[in-house]
């Protein structure tokens, strides 16, 4: 390898690859709600106050994704690309984090894990800021812990701009940027660098929605957020689901282990996954003592699991828990660099066989992603029917298939509302109940027409969608 490319010559190969292989794996079509308000967001119009996208409006990532879209003039490849240099990035500053250099055994590993990784790469092709945002979490997480002031002013530079694309990751930089304003000699330049991360992108916003619009729609969504949208301890206050599904995310969707009805396959990445999280848990002291800034983020990510138990919504939507993951992957890439004391032959070959088994899932994982999830085929199958239609169903599915262009007549259940009568609605009409509702409804017989299902490893939500109907009564 040497011989062939120098270190330079490596990290533009890698740049290629990373974003090239996004590219080809790019998706064509709205998989889910949340990707509907980001693509709306760019092919019709930025407004906050048409939840294009919702709030908090994600305002860095929309105005690189704009640019990029009206450049290139396809969603998918906007987004892919998008997802391709952030996993670059994510690349890039693991490896100077852990001081590992890209051109070694171990930096090849770690490069390979973190690219191959399942969730990773079903999350640079979706429609979303999330794994962008983590590119800007690393990065900002790095300059934070050096000793040069002008780093780390790029580090609280990046805090402002992370909270324009991610705004739920800033917990995990509350301790480094405490320690930074503990022994900075020049406090407000540190206040003022963040100040200025911010202010670049939300004066715009402010400029567009107006400072009242905004005000109000913060006060709405966040007390929406945590009240009512579903999965904070507020709504939902088992924490034997909540701890449940937080370990069954982090271990099934974020490190492609076995779980219930999974793959084969992942049994025999999980059991080559058990020594090295033995390795961790035996010597998770000494990984801690002997790195400060791997103390720092192990501590940040402790904030981070206590915020995301309490307040984010880990039942439903898996991509909260995507921080964890590339700890345990740095984590696992220190393992193998200082603990794993076994003859190097053997080493390599347990490296590669991981390797080998988790590009083999998540390839498999991607390849299912181009493929339309349950609603987009609940669409696909309504848009093939001709007689007049009544569908019966939640307001952001009837939202996701009006925006499909699935003309027909709208009912909206709504969680609050006990019985809905149809009454002489569905007078010749093909009527379409999306969604196990058949009890809410007064005057309506129907059955069982269609189930659309999709691997839910690859997108948790609405993974299976019953259709009801009266079309064969």
């Amino acid at each position: 390898m040497r011989a062939l490319f120098n270190s330079q010559q490596l990290w533009y190969l890698l740049f290629l690859f990373c974003v090239l292989t996004r590219i080809i794996t790019s998706i064509h079509y709205i998989e889910d709600i949340d990707s509907l308000r980001f693509a709306y967001s760019i092919v019709d119009e930025y407004n906050i106050l048409k939840l294009q996208p919702h709030f908090p409006g994600y305002a860095v990532f929309c105005f690189i994704a704009n640019i990029l879209y009206a450049i290139v003039g396809n969603m998918g490849l906007t987004f892919s690309i998008i997802g391709g240099i952030s996993t670059f990035v994510i690349i890039y500053y693991s490896l100077k984090l852990l001081e590992i250099r890209l051109n070694s055994k171990i930096g090849l590993f770690t490069t390979l894990f973190i690219f191959f990784n399942p969730m990773f790469w079903l999350m640079s092709n979706r429609y979303m800021p999330d794994f962008m945002g983590l590119s800007v979490l690393i990065a900002s997480f790095y300059f934070l812990c050096q000793k040069n002031n002008k780093e780390i002013l790029i580090g609280c530079f990046g805090i402002g701009l992370l909270a324009g694309i991610r705004i739920s990751y800033m917990p995990i930089l509350l301790i480094p940027i405490i320690i930074v304003f503990i022994n900075s000699n020049n406090k407000l330049l540190v206040f003022s660098t963040i100040s200025f991360g911010i202010i670049i992108w939300f004066l715009p916003m402010i400029l567009m929605t107006g400072l009242e619009n905004l005000y109000n729609m913060a006060l709405k969504h966040t007390s929406g957020h945590f009240t009512e949208y579903g999965g904070t301890i507020i709504t939902e206050t088992n924490w034997i689901i909540r701890l449940q599904y937080f370990f069954h995310t982090l271990w099934s969707d974020g490190l492609g282990g076995y779980w219930i009805n999974r793959s084969p396959i992942t049994a025999l990445l999980s059991i080559l996954l058990f020594p090295l999280i033995i390795l961790f848990i035996k010597n998770i002291k000494s990984i801690i003592i002997d790195n400060s800034n791997i103390r720092i983020l192990f501590l940040s990510i402790i904030v981070y699991i206590i915020w995301i138990l309490l307040f984010q919504n880990i039942i439903y939507k898996s991509r909260h828990i995507m921080p964890l993951v590339l700890l345990l992957l740095i984590l696992f890439s220190i393992i193998f660099k200082n603990h794993f004391l076994i003859y190097n032959n053997i080493k390599y070959i347990y490296m590669l066989s991981i390797i080998i088994i988790t590009s083999y899932i998540s390839i498999n994982l991607s390849l299912q992603h181009k493929e339309p999830t349950a609603i987009k085929k609940v669409s696909q199958f309504l848009s093939e029917k001709e007689k007049p239609m009544l569908i019966i169903s939640i307001p952001l599915i009837n939202y996701y298939l009006k925006s499909q262009n699935i003309n027909a007549q709208y009912i909206a259940i709504e969680n609050n509302i006990k019985k809905v009568s149809l009454d002489s609605l569905a007078d010749n009409k093909a009527v379409f109940v999306i969604g196990n509702f058949s009890e809410k409804i007064i005057g309506l017989s129907a059955e069982l027409d269609t189930t659309f299902y999709h691997n839910p490893y690859v997108n948790r939500m609405w993974s299976d969608i019953n259709v009801y109907s009266n079309e064969g009564l």
